[in-house]
């Protein structure tokens, strides 16, 4: 941590942009960085909204970075054309009909210009992200709006959840629970506190995502 301290903005902004043209799952060519105080602002273009997510968790990935400002915007190739609305939700619902996590009849697809919504209902918040991941990866999407709501197929008192969270974080070598509170209220999770490093804060929120009887969460962790 000491060493991630006195990097420079100049380092980590290099440090990223190196990180983008290693990485070849993305078209790293429309991308900008700038870092100010260990916060990294990515702006510009992409093809994709999986290359607008693998560049966030790439700009993480970088020692010193505390917090990534995701400001991609996702422009689809003028050189291919783009498949319409139709095209895309038909491509989307062939998808989850693959999924063995995923109940199709439950999840409605619709789409506009390249904006993706899915609504229904799923039975867990990893559900949730799941049909979220699924959607981001289909050619011609542009951006999601996930209102899936989550409706546990298995009541468990507040109590319970919060209990089967802090067990969880306490065999996670990443997360120091003597930093971190945890309050349930009708499901929902709110975690607060402070953690080490983006790592430490990604896999809190998984943590709780994945915890039975869960309806969403509020990540109020800061990174220090």
């Amino acid at each position: 941590m000491a060493q991630a301290a006195h990097k420079t903005s100049e380092e980590i902004s290099v440090d990223v942009s190196s990180r983008l043209f290693w990485d070849n799952r993305i078209n790293e060519s429309g991308i900008g960085v700038n870092v100010s105080d260990g916060k990294v602002i990515l702006t510009g273009t992409v093809p994709t909204c999986s290359d607008r997510s693998r560049a966030e968790e790439d700009a993480y990935s970088i020692t010193g970075v505390s917090f990534v400002d995701n400001r991609l915007a996702v422009s689809y190739p003028a050189a291919g054309e783009a498949p319409g609305d139709a095209e895309i939700a038909s491509h989307i619902r062939s998808a989850l009909q693959w999924s063995p996590h995923i109940d199709p009849r439950e999840v409605d697809v619709s789409a506009e210009e390249g904006t993706v919504i899915l609504t229904g209902r799923v039975d867990s918040l990893w559900q949730k992200s799941m049909a979220e991941s699924i959607a981001d990866n289909v050619r011609g999407v542009l951006n999601i709006r996930n209102m899936l709501e989550v409706e546990p197929a298995r009541a468990v008192p507040d109590e319970e959840i919060a209990r089967q969270i802090l067990k969880a974080l306490e065999n996670n070598a990443l997360v120091d629970t003597s930093l971190i509170n945890v309050h349930v209220k009708n499901g929902v999770v709110t975690v607060s506190g402070t953690v080490h490093n983006h790592h430490a804060l990604h896999a809190a929120e998984e943590i709780a995502g994945i915890t039975t009887g869960v309806r969403d969460v509020n990540n109020y962790l800061v990174i220090t």
